[in-house]
């Protein structure tokens, strides 16, 4: 997994562009087909793609502005059908509405560079020449996509490769598709994403299984919905998400989709490693998912996306959540598991620094302007946490959050001004005070910088929006647990079932140089030890902190340290070691 990990940290740094199609549009005579046409001989298998029924779907460009993402499929329709540059394509129609003009597109997504053309389509014979090679879709796109007729379209011409879809397709008809490829693509439907993927590496990671590997990707995809609201509120599309492979650069998302290596294909392609490790799948996808410019202002672009990505890696794999477990630098020079999470605390509780300008592993320099990706998440993860997992707020806060920024008029809104709006909505969703939390996290504080998110913005917030905020929020009662910034993954069951700590003074406590390990089994229901010297706090460690199989927390104790307190969920603290 460290390799399929490097992957994702790179794709951090690479931004989120839109790629402009290189799209042709070519005159069409209407002619009747040669007497022969070359087609490579075909069973009756794969004849059947030669004559098919498509339907209409919305513009992707219309979805985008009613979600507020960016764009979703433009290959809606495969053909199952591959051609070669200059060849002679015949194409019969039937059913074309006479307010819409399909098109036949023609994209390469193979290890060549890549080639897109499209051939406008009219009722009758369409008789085109391939400006390049490449798998065919019938472009069919309109507003009025319910109530569009269905198209009946048969392919002359080209090589019938055929695709997979899972409503009408099994892993039997998977394994005849990937023994008889003609390219080195397949074009795989699911019900709400849709991938072309490299034959080879689905060949030798999932050879059997197409109907799982696809149902996997709808799951994450279902995930990512659920967690915007799609669901929730009625508005999951009908076009799909989109993902291809890439022959160069590093996974990104982009105007096309979600884009991955033909190197990732060793995880990406199987199931197996797929459900261990959906991050870098749910990362990308995310950026396609990410309302803006609600829950996407500045210093954010690699942030709210993870929202899902962290959900995704809990639902798929709750055993190892990778902000929380990872093995890190604390943010104080200690690298253990669970460093990331820790850096994040010693960033916002003891440093004071202000949310988006925490330093932490991946940025422990020049992060005054634009910190740590990965830190900035640790809030809106434990957000989640608290409110849904715990159940000590509304299960729906963010799926109610995506809601109210996906129907505001974002006119004249300022970067702070989302900021605020963001935690405006978090107290209104969950009728629930939650100012302090935010304070102690560093998101409720004045700040009038020029960030840095692949392009420079200001973020400002005043002191005043700061006071007035908790003045609105006044209204509420305070949450339960006054510490819920403390809560993770590991600690979870201890804020759900209010469990009260429990252990025995220098019990289970062993030195081990500047650190003390504290072992699970004499003190449980822990959310994290806090070390002091004196009344000064200096250092946090999470419930698990340095110990892969959650056994023990080991615990920073630096020169002059005086004490280890363990904090339950409400708040209460329990000597561990040391005096007070």
């Amino acid at each position: 997994m460290k390799k399929y990990t490097s992957h994702i940290l790179t794709a951090l740094a690479v931004s989120s562009f839109c790629l402009t199609l290189a799209a042709h549009t070519v005159s069409i005579a209407s002619a009747e087909p040669p007497s022969t046409v070359a087609n490579a001989p075909e069973d009756a298998f794969h004849k059947q793609f030669r004559k098919q029924i498509y339907e209409a779907y919305p513009p992707v460009s219309a979805t985008a502005k009613e979600l507020k993402t960016s764009g979703y499929n433009q290959f809606e329709n495969p053909t199952g059908i591959v051609f070669e540059e200059g060849d002679t394509i015949i194409v019969k129609a039937s059913g074309i509405p006479s307010n819409v003009t399909p098109e036949l597109r023609i994209t390469n997504f193979g290890s060549e560079d890549w080639k897109d053309s499209r051939y406008p389509l009219k009722n009758g014979v369409n008789k085109i020449k391939a400006l390049n090679k490449g798998h065919g879709y019938i472009s069919y796109y309109t507003d009025h996509y319910k109530t569009a007729p269905k198209l009946k379209i048969s392919i002359e011409g080209g090589k019938a490769n055929g695709y997979f879809d899972s409503a009408i397709h099994n892993n039997d008809t998977w394994k005849r598709l990937l023994a008889g490829a003609v390219s080195n693509i397949m074009d795989i439907k699911g019900k709400r994403v849709q991938l072309a993927y490299p034959v080879q590496a689905l060949k030798e990671q999932c050879p059997e299984n197409g109907f799982g590997l696809i149902g996997l990707y709808d799951r994450i995809i279902t995930f990512e919905h659920e967690i915007m609201g799609l669901d929730k509120y009625n508005r999951v599309p009908k076009n799909r998400m989109f993902g291809r492979v890439i022959w160069k650069g590093f996974m990104h998302a982009d105007g096309i989709g979600a884009a991955f290596h033909n190197d990732t294909m060793k995880e990406l392609a199987n199931i197996e490693k797929l459900m261990k490790g959906p991050w870098g799948v749910a990362h990308e996808f995310g950026h396609v998912n990410q309302v803006r410019p609600g829950m996407k202002w500045v210093s954010t672009t690699e942030v709210t996306n993870n929202i899902y990505s962290i959900w995704i890696q809990f639902k798929l794999n709750p055993s190892y959540i990778n902000l929380e477990q990872e093995h890190h630098n604390d943010g104080d020079g200690n690298h253990v598991t669970g460093g990331r999470f820790n850096s994040f605390l010693q960033a916002a509780l003891i440093n004071g620094e202000q949310w988006l300008c925490q330093k932490g592993p991946d940025k422990l320099t020049d992060y005054q302007n634009g910190g740590d990706h990965f830190v900035k998440l640790c809030p809106l993860w434990q957000l989640q946490l608290y409110c849904n997992v715990a159940g000590k707020g509304n299960p729906d806060t963010y799926p109610d959050i995506f809601e109210i920024v996906r129907k505001q008029n974002d006119a004249g809104i300022s970067n702070g001004q989302h900021q605020l709006n963001f935690m405006k909505n978090v107290c209104d969703v969950n009728k629930q005070d939650f100012t302090d939390f935010f304070k102690a996290v560093g998101m409720l504080k004045p700040i009038d910088k020029d960030m840095d998110d692949y392009s420079r913005a200001q973020l400002t917030i005043t002191q005043e929006q700061c006071d007035a905020l908790v003045d609105y929020a006044k209204k509420y009662p305070k949450p339960e647990s006054p510490v819920v910034y403390y809560i993770t993954s590991g600690s979870v069951d201890a804020y759900r079932d209010k469990l009260p700590v429990t252990g025995t003074y220098n019990q289970g406590v062993t030195e081990e140089g500047k650190t003390r390990k504290i072992d699970h089994s004499v003190w449980k229901n822990v959310t994290v030890f806090e070390t002091y010297a004196g009344d000064k706090m200096t250092n946090i460690a999470i419930w698990g902190t340095g110990a892969p199989d959650k056994s023990s927390t080991l615990v920073q104790y630096p020169e002059g340290s005086t004490r280890i307190e363990a904090v339950a969920w409400d708040g209460q603290r329990t000597l561990v070691t040391g005096k007070r």
